[in-house]
């Protein structure tokens, strides 16, 4: 079993570093060439201008506006989880509520937008104009998809502690909530900061929900009701489009940030939660 283990992850760490290479490879060949090609933030292939960074700097933007919804919303339900329930419709309301994050986790990422093109979509239209296809409708449905993410990372990383510290909250007269926010969250601030750095990975590297709720307009989003293009939908538009060229090679050096950014969160968050494992 520990020979499969093994080999299992050799296989997943050659193609990890074999998909760095090729596209590293290409992106840095492609941005040593003319790195005034890319490095702004104009898209326009008929005036020559393959910049990508309005692209990079949506993708920021809607990850952060995401955590800011979806993150208060993580810890909230994995408090719920964590805390003993009061009574026994607490107990069935905490199951039902731990399956259904597991539940949500499942889900294809595809099927959040394409529902959310038929129930969210137009209520955004009927209460606000325009297409109802901009920065706050990626909002609302990203915060659903990350969301399972960070729950259950808050949950095991919470409840250890929590539970070392239960009785002596009791013995000091604390009720089981106080002794979760007073004194295990802020000990806690590494599970925080690594679930926080997943949840903005996921939301960070996330192409349908944009690609299908945004418009994808080639412009700088400063306002929830606009359009805007993140940087995995535009790989996906222009792949499906372009095959040579100059706008095909700008593509590489948006596949190379996007590989970049969320390996350099993801290595982070692995290395806050096994201190924080290691800790306990």
């Amino acid at each position: 079993m520990r020979l499969v283990a093994t080999l299992a992850t050799i296989i997943a760490l050659s193609g990890i570093c074999l998909l760095f290479i090729v596209i590293g490879g290409f992106g840095l060949q492609t941005l040593a060439s003319n790195p005034s090609l890319t490095l702004h933030f104009g898209w326009n292939p008929k005036a020559n201008e393959f910049g990508v960074l309005t692209m990079l700097a949506n993708s920021l933007t809607l990850s952060f506006s995401t955590l800011l919804v979806a993150f208060p919303l993580a810890l909230g339900v994995a408090s719920f989880l964590i805390l003993p329930p009061k009574s026994k419709i607490n107990k069935i309301l905490q199951g039902y509520l731990s399956f259904l994050v597991r539940l949500m986790g499942s889900i294809p990422t595809v099927l959040y937008a394409f529902g959310a093109l038929f129930l969210l979509v137009p209520l955004l239209r009927e209460a606000f104009g325009g297409s109802g296809r901009n920065l706050l409708a990626c909002i609302c449905v990203l915060s659903f998809v990350i969301l399972p993410t960070m729950i259950l990372l808050l949950e095991s990383g919470l409840k250890k502690p929590f539970m070392h510290q239960y009785f002596n909250g009791l013995a000091l007269g604390m009720h089981s909530f106080e002794t979760l926010i007073f004194v295990v969250i802020p000990k806690a601030k590494s599970v925080l900061i690594g679930a926080f750095l997943l949840g903005f990975g996921r939301a960070f590297g996330d192409t349908m929900i944009a690609l299908m709720l945004s418009s994808n307009a080639l412009i700088f989003a400063t306002s929830l009701f606009e359009p805007l293009r993140v940087l995995s939908a535009h790989i996906a538009l222009i792949t499906a489009n372009e095959s040579i060229g100059n706008a095909y090679n700008a593509l590489f050096i948006s596949g190379f940030l996007l590989i970049l950014i969320n390996a350099f969160l993801a290595l982070i968050a692995r290395g806050i939660l096994h201190r924080n494992s290691q800790n306990l």
